[in-house]
């Protein structure tokens, strides 16, 4: 099968979009002794700061994510952090925020092609064991 030329140039433009869009993670484990079931991307909270989180918690592990900020959305970021998340057992994460490059880094780097246009967002996965029945509530029992 042969294409023309302006399909072929559509379908790589097509291919290069998309594999530009995907969200980059890292898990990172801080507390091996702890070992939790997965729970449920529904259950998991969101707090700015360790001081807003309401009772005492273990920290199970560090995740961080980041994506081509052109292509890719606050939403899906913080999508992925609460997956991983919920795989590691976690009801809860604290999050440093998603941090961007500029606008104008964002058109010179993508125009280079230097993939320079990153969104980035840390967040620590805790458990709360306070919040055991919230969790069974959004997530059932697994």
């Amino acid at each position: 099968m042969t294409l023309s030329k302006p399909t072929g140039a559509l379908l790589f433009a097509l291919v290069l979009t998309t594999a530009a869009c995907g969200v980059k993670s890292t898990t990172t484990d801080v507390n091996p002794r702890v070992n939790r079931a997965p729970t449920c991307a529904d259950a998991i909270e969101v707090y700015a700061s360790r001081s807003q989180v309401p009772h005492d918690y273990y920290e199970l592990a560090f995740i961080e994510a980041s994506g081509n900020s052109v292509y890719t959305s606050d939403g899906q970021i913080e999508k992925i952090i609460r997956n991983r998340a919920a795989e590691v057992g976690a009801n809860a994460v604290i999050v440093s925020g998603v941090q961007e490059s500029n606008a104008t880094v964002k058109v010179i780097g993508e125009a280079l092609g230097a993939r320079s246009a990153t969104a980035k967002a840390a967040a620590l996965a805790i458990y709360v064991p306070a919040d055991a029945g919230r969790v069974t509530q959004k997530c059932g029992t697994r």
